[in-house]
């Protein structure tokens, strides 16, 4: 990097750190380095302290991420919460430099990696995405049910064939993934990467959920391939109901939360297996009912899930005693 792109680089971090500072000056919990978001009020982790009641006193608890410059950190009063749900791991990306501050800079760091430190929690996004920060334990095993229950693929309304809602394709497998099936029926595909329909933002206004429920399949593989990075993708496919084709986290996601058997997996060295699967399931309804009637969710997942919410309750209640 030269000196003037530095410089640069460092005057828009400063200047994102004050407008996080504006932003969230009169919150108790704080977000810096985060994705836009409006208010405090509007984030999960907000939403989950107030409701279980874990700051009664109101004192400031710090977010932090991975969008902006590590070092934000330095100038941030504890407590210090890290949280990622990109691949801080892979080297290739650019949230690779948070790797060596993570754990350093912050009294708790959350994210997908099965580290073992006192200091760290596995903590993997898809958690805010599948579960409400207000749920009960009833509520996290109702909505388990409600996805385990094969009513909810076979819906009379989902007669497309498979989607691809992706922006980039870094490494080229989900390319790979769409040329695979192809053949079969043309995939449609609402992101930017491969863009062949204006269906989900002209019909379904950006709801990804209910775009998905049309489908039977959907290819949702990660950007990179770590044990344990799991991110939103394939669970957004089991909420919608679709058959999830995936690649990623060494093709065992979450093997305490997700049924194994109800996913479909790319293996680029030996595609034909999937090809083969998907032709099956998309030409003979029987085969189709009865994968549907394989349930996504393990019997154990919301004890698991309410699990990792206990963790991270004591966790953050232990930082601000």
């Amino acid at each position: 990097m030269s000196l003037k792109t530095s410089i640069k680089s460092t005057v828009a971090d400063y200047k994102r750190f004050r407008k996080d500072q504006r932003t969230f000056r009169n919150a108790d919990v704080k977000y810096y380095n985060f994705w836009p978001v409006p208010n405090s009020d509007a984030c999960w982790f907000t939403q989950f302290i107030k409701h279980r009641k874990i700051n009664p006193d109101g004192k400031n608890i710090n977010f932090l991420s991975v969008v902006g410059n590590p070092k934000v950190a330095y100038f941030i009063k504890s407590p210090k919460i890290f949280f990622t749900g990109e691949n801080i791991e892979n080297p290739d990306h650019p949230s690779f430099i948070f790797e060596k501050y993570h754990l350093k800079n912050h009294d708790l760091s959350l994210g997908f990696s099965y580290l073992d430190d006192e200091k760290y929690l596995r903590f993997p996004l898809w958690i805010l995405y599948l579960i409400p920060a207000n749920a009960s334990f009833e509520d996290i095993k109702k909505l388990i049910d409600s996805y385990n229950d094969p009513n909810h693929r076979l819906n009379k309304n989902r007669t497309n064939f498979c989607s691809n809602i992706s922006r980039a394709d870094n490494n080229g497998i989900r390319k790979a993934i769409i040329d695979l099936l192809n053949p079969i029926e043309t995939v449609k595909c609402a992101g930017s990467l491969r863009k062949n329909t204006d269906d989900l933002q002209e019909k379904f206004g950006d709801d990804k959920i209910e775009y998905l429920k049309t489908f039977k399949f959907n290819i949702c593989p990660e950007n990179s391939n770590t044990n344990g990075y799991v991110t939103e993708k394939l669970f957004e496919a089991v909420i919608s109901g679709c058959i999830p084709i995936y690649w990623g986290s060494g093709n065992k996601p979450e093997p305490m939360v997700l049924n194994q058997d109800a996913v479909l997996f790319f293996d680029p060295e030996n595609p034909q297996p999937l090809f083969d699967k998907v032709i099956l399931l998309w030409n003979d309804e029987k085969a189709y009912e009865e994968f549907c009637h394989i349930k996504p969710f393990t019997e154990n997942a919301a004890e698991e899930i309410w699990e990792k919410l206990s963790e991270i309750e004591r966790k953050i209640t232990a930082l601000i005693k």
